[in-house]
């Protein structure tokens, strides 16, 4: 069996807006779309997303570790400095007599001369939570600042924005609860013997780090040390600055980000949406999207995916059109005869005239009838090929079945239809409808028997190949003109030779419908002559070609 002749470049048919044509778009699409660089806008929106929060996130778990070191590192410092001093005022400041009590005077003496460290505050308190010694005062200090520009002072604007955070973390800290009561509870853990150590806001709203000591005499608790350091806020303070690069960073990631995802995404979606309007409103018949087809991603498959479902369209409403008017045509024609013949037979009251005019009014209104009848199936055939799923079925069982039909049909003509396979026990499964398949190989009988002549054979035979199950049908017939081996397959063409009746026995839509069905399955059909015998044609050969099941 030879291969199919190439076909030749033609206008865009009504066989290009069937099922099969729309299935090879797909797959062509399907297999374009899978060489095209895959992640594209999903990877940026992803990167694009995560890249500002990453870097958050490394600078907060940087921040993090070292507020935690620092923290840890000052309260072990004020625990062993506190632990020093409580047991020190222990020694020289507790009298023993009649019952241990707390001496102030020299508490606060030795407090004077121990404890001078800056940026640490220094509490004493007795058995009784009364404060005895505060080292902002203990010391008498006095702070130096600048005093104020005389007249009116230009706004600082670093200073009101420094006012307002503090101001806005005092309200915030304040609704955790009452820095005095928090300092109660420190002190009251540790009058029952127990270092506490805690991180609290003191009076102005300053995290600070305090470790209280007992003073002991013995086992009794006579006092309580309280050493508090803002020093590990201040650091945390100067590495929170150290973020505000990161969080430029991230504002900057997310805004050229952004603004990368709105270019990318946003405007070619714009642009489709409004090409797709301008199709819809009828000012454009194309979808007019080709920067956006060239793109490797996401939006060049859906550009081009509707690009080719406007194409598509478009043919579907060409092919609708010029099927209509094929139809109208067509119609036209015996209903023109019809109308002749009757105005004729109004005059003609009796004689064999009359007769001839009946049976040309029978003949066209039979003529008629096949049209309405071929032109309701074919119109009916694309809806059934898209809405009816495929079923596996076997091709050598469903030849055998019409094979045997055709046989007694063929019998009283004196034509012998002969079935044979190749390989006799293969099933040549195949995915298809029975009755649409059924269709195309009685088309395909129907038209050989046709042409065969008298005492002649009709050959049917099957095979596989490459994954292909093919049927051909060969007849010895007068075989197809070179130049009409395609153009049998158009709607309304009938080509027969001299000396067959042509007119109004056949309605041209037997072979389209044949290939629309094989197309609609995935397969091909195409006519071809068989080798001359004697110098002249040999018959014809339709060689029908489907994937196989696998």
């Amino acid at each position: 069996m030879s291969e199919p002749p190439a076909s030749p470049s033609t206008a865009i048919s009504a066989d290009s807006a069937s099922p099969a044509a729309a299935r090879r778009r797909k797959r062509a699409f399907a297999a374009k779309a899978s060489r095209r660089k895959r992640g594209g806008i999903a990877g940026l929106i992803f990167i694009a997303n995560f890249a500002a929060v990453v870097i958050l996130i490394l600078g907060s778990l940087l921040f993090n570790e070292l507020r935690t070191g620092l923290t840890q590192a000052r309260v072990d410092t004020l625990r062993a400095q506190g632990s020093t001093i409580a047991s020190i005022i222990a020694e020289t400041s507790v009298d023993a007599e009649p019952e241990p009590r707390l001496d102030e005077r020299r508490a606060r003496a030795v407090l004077k001369r121990l404890f001078r460290e800056p940026g640490a505050r220094l509490r004493l308190f007795d058995a009784e939570r009364r404060p005895l010694a505060d080292s902002a005062v203990l010391y008498d200090e006095i702070t130096v600042r600048p005093l104020p520009p005389i007249g009116p002072a230009p706004p600082d604007i670093g200073a009101a924005a420094e006012d307002a955070l503090t101001t806005a973390r005092v309200l915030i800290q304040g609704a955790f609860g009452d820095p005095t009561e928090a300092l109660a509870e420190e002190v009251a853990t540790a009058l029952e013997g127990r270092v506490a150590a805690r991180e609290r806001f003191d009076e102005n709203g300053l995290r600070v780090v305090s470790v209280s000591v007992p003073i002991q005499r013995v086992r009794a608790v006579v006092g309580v040390l309280t050493l508090e350091s803002a020093d590990v806020t201040t650091v945390i303070e100067n590495e929170r600055r150290g973020l505000y690069p990161f969080i430029a960073v991230a504002i900057v990631v997310a805004a050229i980000s952004s603004t990368l995802l709105a270019w990318s995404i946003a405007r070619p979606l714009r642009q489709l949406a409004l090409a797709a309007d301008e199709v819809g409103s009828g000012r454009s018949q194309t979808l007019a999207a080709a920067d956006l087809t060239s793109r490797s991603d996401e939006i060049g498959e859906m550009a081009e995916a509707l690009e080719a479902m406007t194409v598509s369209l478009q043919q579907r409403i060409d092919a609708n059109e010029r099927f209509a008017a094929d139809v109208a045509h067509e119609i036209k024609n015996p209903l023109a005869a019809i109308r002749n013949s009757a105005e004729l037979l109004a005059r003609i009251r009796e004689g064999p005239q009359r007769e001839r005019l009946e049976a040309i009014i029978l003949a066209d209104a039979g003529r008629a009838d096949r049209l309405i009848t071929d032109i309701s199936n074919a119109s009916r055939l694309d809806a059934e090929l898209a809405r009816t799923n495929l079923v596996p079925l076997s091709m050598a069982d469903l030849v055998d079945e019409i094979g045997r039909s055709y046989g007694s049909l063929a019998d009283g003509r004196d034509i012998k239809v002969d079935v044979h396979h190749s390989d006799p026990g293969a099933r040549l499964m195949v995915a298809g409808r029975g009755e649409a398949l059924g269709r195309v190989l009685t088309n395909l009988l129907d038209n050989a028997l046709s042409f065969a002549p008298a005492g002649s054979t009709v050959t049917v035979a099957t095979g596989a190949r490459a994954g292909r199950v093919r049927v051909v049908v060969e007849d010895e017939g007068p075989g197809i003109p070179a130049e009409a081996l395609e153009k049998i397959f158009s709607r309304f063409y009938t080509y027969r030779p001299d000396g067959q009746k042509a007119f109004g026995t056949h309605s041209g839509l037997g072979l389209a419908i044949a290939r629309q069905i094989a197309e609609g399955h995935g397969g091909r059909l195409w006519a071809e002559n068989l080798p001359a015998r004697d110098g002249l044609t040999g018959g014809a050969r339709f060689v029908l070609e489907l994937p196989a099941q696998g």
